[in-house]
């Protein structure tokens, strides 16, 4: 087995052992506490970003594993959660830009049928497009975890995520995969942002526990 299949195994591993844990947390629901109008978002944006890919001249499912285990990974988390909502009778609502990420996708996926089927080109400007839409819907993510008071998401689950999508970018690159560097590119400069949010979420509260149990003290 090459260094590349290895890297691409490792990489797909990271991604689906943080994708149980999540699954896990979020119906043990101490923590946790997914929104599904934003996993609808995710799996729906990121099984667009493997089908344009796949659709390129030069697709590899090695080359670009990070992206196949994530639509799994995704798409399962979609599952349960949407479970998870029936169960407890949640409504879902899509805030303004979500519903705006939708209409996008869904040109984003029109525009990519009528290249690939009707005109016989490549999905490689469909792939680059969703790779921005993705970027700008974490971007928001991010101005709302810098925000945020409390957190609400798995920081080991997006830590595999993280290591997953950096061993994803050694492998398109010694793959000389173009659409895979910028795939996992983008998802490891995103996905380690939202863990750096994270973790100042985490220090923050710790800090003001700290500063009120000194404040009781004296």
């Amino acid at each position: 087995m090459t260094l590349r299949e290895l890297s691409a195994i490792a990489s797909a591993c990271f991604i689906i052992i943080g994708t149980v844990w999540y699954i896990y947390a979020a119906i043990r629901g101490d923590k946790v506490k997914p929104v599904l109008a934003s996993w609808v978002i995710i799996a729906g944006t990121m099984s667009l970003s493997f089908a344009t890919y796949w659709t390129s001249p030069h697709h590899s499912l090695v080359s670009n594993a990070a992206n196949a285990a994530s639509v799994i990974a995704t798409l399962s988390i979609l599952i349960t959660v949407f479970w998870l909502n029936v169960y407890n009778r949640n409504a879902i609502k899509f805030s303004k830009f979500q519903k705006w990420c939708l209409l996008i996708s869904g040109l984003i996926a029109l525009f990519w049928v009528t290249i690939v089927w009707i005109f016989h080109g490549t999905g490689i400007v469909p792939n680059i497009l969703t790779q921005i839409l993705m970027f700008v819907g974490y971007l928001v993510t991010a101005e709302k975890l810098w925000r945020s008071t409390k957190n609400t998401e798995s920081l080991f689950t997006w830590s595999c995520i993280m290591f997953g999508c950096a061993i994803g970018l050694y492998t398109g690159i010694i793959s000389g995969d173009g659409l895979a560097i910028i795939y996992a590119g983008r998802a490891t400069c995103t996905s380690a942002t939202i863990v750096w949010l994270m973790c100042r979420i985490e220090q923050r509260n710790r800090l003001l526990v700290a500063q009120k149990t000194n404040y009781e003290a004296m």
